[in-house]
């Protein structure tokens, strides 16, 4: 039996990890030893086994695959979704500046915001999330192979009659 695509499940995999690795304040549920990448995996392998025939085994390798592919459309997403936060994010650091009425913080804040939005670092964010979203990705999928990898329906029994001893004259 052919399997299905792996491209679906991990590109949702993949917006699950950027979305809760990406957003302000949901970004807090990967200080959880990166709860939120490896909840990604888990989504993709569950997406992934609701294709599957409900009677085959999912195997690790499958698992391996899709948290590898979730965590590269993370890593790729969720640099795109930081950017676009990333002045969400000097604005926050503006107004906490301006309650603190520190001038050294304004002037900080001032020279920092070109570096925080030049092409090096947009550049070493996306190596340093595709290394991260990978190999957690990869784990919340090996968990989900373990969670969800089973056959869904037991196979129906096969009940054997017992032998019938010969008949007595």
């Amino acid at each position: 039996m052919q399997q299905p695509s792996k491209l679906m499940p991990a590109v949702w995999g993949g917006v699950i990890i950027a979305v809760l690795s990406a957003v302000p304040v949901l970004n807090i549920i990967n200080c959880a030893c990166c709860a939120g990448t490896m909840l990604g995996g888990v989504a993709a392998v569950y997406i992934y086994r609701k294709q599957m025939d409900p009677n085959s085994t999912m195997y690790m390798n499958d698992g391996a695959i899709l948290g590898l592919l979730a965590g590269v459309f993370g890593a790729i997403i969720g640099t795109g979704l930081s950017y676009l936060f990333g002045g969400f994010s000097m604005e926050w650091l503006r107004h906490i500046a301006e309650a603190a009425d520190d001038p050294e913080i304004d002037e900080m804040l001032e020279q920092l915001a070109p570096v925080l939005f030049s092409k090096g670092i947009i550049l070493v964010s996306l190596v340093m999330n595709l290394i991260i979203d990978c190999l957690f990705g990869m784990i919340g999928a090996l968990i989900g192979v373990a969670i969800f990898g089973k056959p869904q329906v037991p196979p129906a029994p096969t009940w054997q009659q017992p032998p019938q001893p010969p008949a007595q004259p």
